[in-house]
């Protein structure tokens, strides 16, 4: 139940407006201790979700089309079982298997049901997904964004959303990707550079509301990987947000 409850917000939220019938919620029995339980992982995933929707929407403001849905209704199960298209991606077994420049277009719409698509300026085109990769703390839910170029060549991966424990994303992105800490004014800065210029980027900044009733609340985390290559360079927003945090201001 817990896992559903949780998918569901979250599905809401980044996904579109999702109809999943009463049932699913009600049929059953349960104890009041797992009534208790799902009471404050709703609350504490409704805090998450103040902060997400003006973030997101703010993070994606600069895209110069209007989004195309592509969209399987018949496929928009709640069930994460990683053998279809779902709204979440379905099951991850590890961060590490939806950061990979190795994905293709064809496998993004194989794997979530629902899918944001964009043309951009600067000659990429996005795909944009909702992601859940789990329950457990160190665990990310948000949004995520594949940007191929014309010969559909992943160039870029964006993540922006929450976690309770950076741990095992700051963990892959050092040995992965070869990113180092940064001394910076909030609460983590991992940076990979090239010829001295950053090309990737983690940002981690603590929550802005608090809960008396969460055990925990959730750190925010920006995340943008390049492919490397000649002239790869960080987006505009993310160098913006660099210099602000230099600068010791707030956005």
């Amino acid at each position: 139940m817990k896992w559903l409850l949780k998918r569901f917000i979250y599905l809401a939220m980044f996904g579109g407006v999702i109809f999943i019938p009463l049932v699913l919620f009600t049929g059953g029995t349960s104890t009041d201790a797992q009534t208790e339980e799902s009471d404050g992982i709703l609350n504490s995933i409704s805090i998450w979700l103040q902060e997400t929707g003006d973030s997101i929407e703010a993070f994606f403001s600069d895209d110069e089309s209007p989004p195309k849905t592509i969209e399987d209704v018949a496929m928009t199960t709640p069930n994460p079982d990683g053998q279809s298209p779902h709204l979440d991606g379905g099951l991850i077994m590890s961060i590490e298997e939806i950061l990979d420049f190795h994905i293709t277009p064809k496998q993004i719409t194989n794997r979530w049901a629902r899918v944001s698509f964009h043309v951009q300026d600067n000659g990429l085109h996005s795909y944009r997904v909702p992601v859940v990769t789990g329950e457990k703390q160190d665990d990310l839910a948000g949004s995520l964004t594949y940007l191929f170029d014309e010969n559909e060549k992943l160039q870029r991966i964006d993540f922006l959303g929450f976690t309770h424990d950076p741990s095992t994303l700051i963990e892959v992105m050092k040995r992965k990707h070869r990113m180092t800490k940064r001394p910076s004014h909030v609460q983590a800065l991992y940076i990979k550079s090239q010829n001295k210029l950053p090309v990737s980027a983690l940002r981690i900044i603590a929550s802005e509301i608090i809960s008396t009733s969460a055990p925990a609340n959730p750190l925010k985390v920006r995340l943008e990987l390049n492919r490397l290559h000649l002239g790869a360079t960080l987006s505009d927003s993310f160098r913006a947000l660099l210099k602000a945090d230099k600068q010791g201001e707030q956005i």
